[in-house]
């Protein structure tokens, strides 16, 4: 079964279809539990279990070398999105291709649990770490092949790092919270600028 969202994705975005909205939000949530300077949210394997399970992937359940595998694709996700950021098209296929190798990935068709026929990238089988990554893997190629890559990117705010997905109709979005990272950062320049203005004033007077 496709990852589920705890919170419904923006619909006003159309041509991205449901399941590729909720891989897209799992993979960032993924990644940003290794942000610098945050607590690492991938440390036991109770960590990846619920993970997870809360993103409903079923098949083999987590064992304690998922922890480091799942740490290593996280970086190899977030390398994705970096060079996504930066309009690296080239080196971002590159390390899709290597992850989706890596992880054992072999998309079938299937159908389960009342739902119609859906894409597995992974078999049952496969670690949970390796299942996870794929499906995700699987959601940042296909923004690559849709010609959406630019739309992962890194927040503006350089005290965040966090990454997102722009949804916004005409990928104006700079912040992964404008609420929070935004204001702070409009907030810091209006300081700033004020700042060189007293000094500019001391200086003439």
């Amino acid at each position: 079964m496709a990852p589920r969202l705890r919170e419904q994705p923006d619909r006003s975005q159309r041509g991205f279809g449901p399941d590729l909205l909720e891989a897209l939000a799992a993979c960032v949530e993924l990644i940003n539990t290794g942000r610098p300077g945050a607590a690492d949210g991938i440390r036991t394997v109770a960590d990846v279990q619920s993970f997870g399970r809360r993103y409903a992937f079923h098949g083999r359940a987590a064992g304690a070398g998922d922890i480091a595998r799942l740490r290593a694709h996280r970086d190899g996700l977030a390398a994705v999105v970096a060079a996504c950021d930066r309009a690296d098209e080239d080196a971002a296929i590159a390390m899709l291709n290597a992850l989706l190798r890596k992880t054992g990935a072999v998309p079938q068709i299937v159908a389960h649990d009342g739902r119609g026929p859906h894409i597995h990238v992974s078999r049952p089988a496969t670690p949970l770490a390796d299942r996870m990554a794929a499906h995700f893997a699987m959601a940042l190629a296909e923004m690559v092949v849709m010609g959406e890559s630019g739309r992962l990117r890194s927040c503006a705010s350089p005290s965040c790092q966090a990454v997102f997905v722009d949804l916004s109709r005409n990928r104006s979005r700079r912040f992964c919270d404008s609420r929070t990272c935004g204001n702070r950062l409009h907030v810091a320049a209006y300081r700033a600028r004020r700042s060189a203005a007293g000094q500019g004033s001391a200086r003439s007077a």
